[in-house]
């Protein structure tokens, strides 16, 4: 029997709000990341491309959450389907699978070892920094998983005493409500605390969310470093309804179809860290964290009722030397993972599951050599190993995985060129090792090479960055229908990726900035049966466009367009899902430390999805039309 967590839907309500501001755009030189080289550099100087997106940014648009900010500011192809973020499928570069996207906090693996996706919700926005998206391969400097990129959320970390409080209301009888805060002390300790709620259906019937986060950090900045613990715990109630065909999603878009997915989910999280100079010159950074995730879902589809059980541990360990000078930019680490998976499921005849147990390590270098005044080269290698043993099958065994990079960055007066080659690889994950009838069947590593041939320019009111690449892979993972009776996770034969990436910012004058990003992607196989094949669920075109614009210091207005172009639902090519274009809208007025902020979303009420599946016809999930927030901030 379905149920509700909260209280029946309203009508969507209409505002009518123009675009948007930020501060103005940051000078490439003086910009500072951390995600490509594992600790902070200039970005001028990285053979990579690395986009930013600020708290000012994500505060301006409106964002209720990381997938929406993922979905419309960065170059992000984000597929959900629900709407309510909690199912958020993220791709990069032609990758349209979480298992190829590496999604970190504060270089924490968000990921996990297996086929549930990264909890996006696990931190407020209002504790994010910064996003930092590297585009490309990263296996050398990050390992397992970082194939088409790396998404890293920066939190916020000591700063002067404050805080905010904040109370929304929208469509579909959304609630959310937060508060933080944060000091630092003479002596350099300091904390930060918050909290964040969210209750709510969502735009289709049976589909509702009862969310719960508390975090807490503290810390202690000394002349030579920092020290730091922090704990996050989060409960997430949500449903998701089931897929509709084609002429259900024309009767009635918002019906919930014959499937459902009830998801409780509880995440606990510490995690103690060290930022050490030792020396003038070198530095020692380590963290130690343990994730403890459980989740329990009651299902229906066309296979009957069940109830399965996810049980999570994941234990990191990441210490790592740097040596920084002018000339030499040096990162000599490891990193560890033990990773307990637990899943059951119960069909009404019992239980039935399996355990695994997977152990990874590895072993880095990564070198940034400045030999003249504008050269810059890199270069690194990586070692990895993999053991995993799986019950009840009483099988163990290993894998392995070298991989190396090479790269060559020359600054000039306005800007940067580039050139890098990644090599990547993924070992499989514990749901692709066991099929559906339960059998257990060991895959290959999968093997990558990207290249990367780019530039950024920049002058005092634009900047502009270009990228031309491709990606080859052999053994890739994935899911194949035609694979036994109920299709199997195999590896494919070979794949490839190619295409080209750019962005602009135009400040017009102080207060008006705009925006573009456009992405080409050719992704298909190129061997075997489906030789010349689409590569499914990647939109060949993706574009987004924005405007921010201050009025004095009391108004701030942002607009935003994004499209999604066409892509394949299967192997064979027979099915798309056709390209679509959303536009939002959202608007900020301030005085004397209180804050209105409102956004509208899908403003010309726009029937799309833009997360399907097909298995012999194709199974639509509708995205909300318009909706709005409407939301209350002070600060303290």
């Amino acid at each position: 029997m379905r149920h509700s967590l909260s209280r029946p839907r309203c009508a969507a309500g209409t505002l009518w709000f123009v675009l948007t501001m930020p501060a103005v755009a940051t000078p490439l030189a003086d910009e500072v990341v951390v995600t490509a080289t594992r600790s902070p550099h200039g970005l001028d100087r990285v053979a990579t491309t690395v986009r930013v997106i600020d708290a000012e940014e994500i505060h301006a648009s409106g964002a209720r959450n990381l997938s929406e900010v993922l979905r419309n500011l960065g170059p992000v192809q984000v597929r959900d389907s629900s709407g309510l973020g909690r199912d958020s499928r993220l791709g990069l570069r032609g990758f349209a699978s979480a298992q190829n996207v590496l999604v970190l906090v504060d270089g924490r693996a968000l990921n996990n070892g297996d086929l549930g996706g990264p909890d996006l919700t696990s931190v407020a926005l209002a504790d994010i920094a910064r996003v930092e998206v590297l585009e490309g391969g990263a296996g050398t400097l990050y390992g397992d998983q970082a194939v088409g990129g790396v998404i890293n959320i920066i939190t916020q970390g000591a700063g002067p005493s404050g805080g905010e409080l904040r109370a929304g209301r929208g469509s579909y009888d959304a609630e959310t409500y937060g508060a933080w805060y944060r000091d630092t002390f003479a002596s350099g300790l300091y904390y930060r605390v918050g909290t964040e709620l969210e209750r709510g259906d969502a735009y289709r019937d049976d589909g509702a969310v009862n969310y719960e986060n508390y975090s807490g950090r503290v810390g202690w900045r000394h002349e030579h470093g920092e020290v730091f613990g922090e704990a996050r715990q989060s409960d997430d109630e949500f449903l998701l309804p089931g897929a509709l065909n084609g002429a259900e999603a024309a009767a009635d878009r918002r019906q919930a179809g014959a499937s459902f997915n009830d998801y409780a989910a509880d995440n606990r999280l510490v995690r103690f860290g060290i930022e050490q100079q030792l020396a003038e010159h070198l530095q020692l950074l380590a963290s130690y964290g343990d994730r403890d995730e459980e989740v329990a879902i009651d299902s229906a589809s066309g296979f009957g009722t069940a109830r399965s059980g996810q049980d999570r541990r994941v234990k990191t360990f990441d210490p790592r030397l740097v040596y920084d000078t002018d000339r030499l930019h040096a990162t000599l680490g490891m990193d560890i993972e033990r990773f307990d998976y637990d899943f059951a499921v119960d069909f009404g005849f019992g239980p039935s599951g399996t355990a695994q147990r997977q152990r990874k390590r590895s072993e880095y270098l990564h070198l940034m050599w400045t030999p003249l005044e504008r050269l810059d080269l890199q270069a690194g290698l990586r070692h990895a190993t993999q053991d995993v043993s799986v019950d009840p099958f009483g099988v163990d065994y290993d894998r392995g995985a070298t991989v190396q990079t090479l790269g060559i960055n020359w600054r000039g007066a306005r800007g940067r060129y580039y050139l890098s080659r990644d090599e990547t690889f993924r070992f499989a994950l514990a749901d692709e090792t066991v099929d559906f009838l339960g059998a257990f069947a060991p895959l290959e590593v999968q093997r990558g090479v990207a290249w990367e041939l780019g530039g950024q320019w920049h002058w005092p009111a634009l900047e502009l960055q270009l990228a031309l690449f491709e990606h080859r892979l052999r053994d890739e993972i994935g899911y194949d229908p035609g694979a036994g009776p109920f299709g199997a996770n195999v590896n494919f034969d070979d794949t490839r990726r190619r295409g080209v990436t750019g962005e602009l910012r135009y400040r017009v004058h102080a207060g008006l900035e705009l925006g573009g990003l456009y992405t080409y992607t050719d992704a298909r196989f190129v061997d075997g049966p489906y030789d010349d094949n689409r590569v499914p669920d990647v939109a060949r075109q993706l574009a987004k466009a924005h405007a921010r614009y201050r009025l004095g210091e009391a108004v701030q207005l942002f607009g935003e367009v994004v499209y999604t172009g066409s892509q394949t639902l299967d192997l064979a090519g027979s099915a798309r899902l056709g390209g679509y274009t959303v536009a939002n809208l959202a608007a900020a007025w301030s005085r004397g430390g209180w804050t209105l902020q409102a956004r509208l979303n899908n403003i010309a009420a726009k029937e799309y999805s833009e997360f399907a599946t097909f298995f012999g016809t194709r199974a639509l999930y509708p995205a909300p039309e318009r909706n709005f927030m409407l939301t209350l901030i002070h600060d303290l």
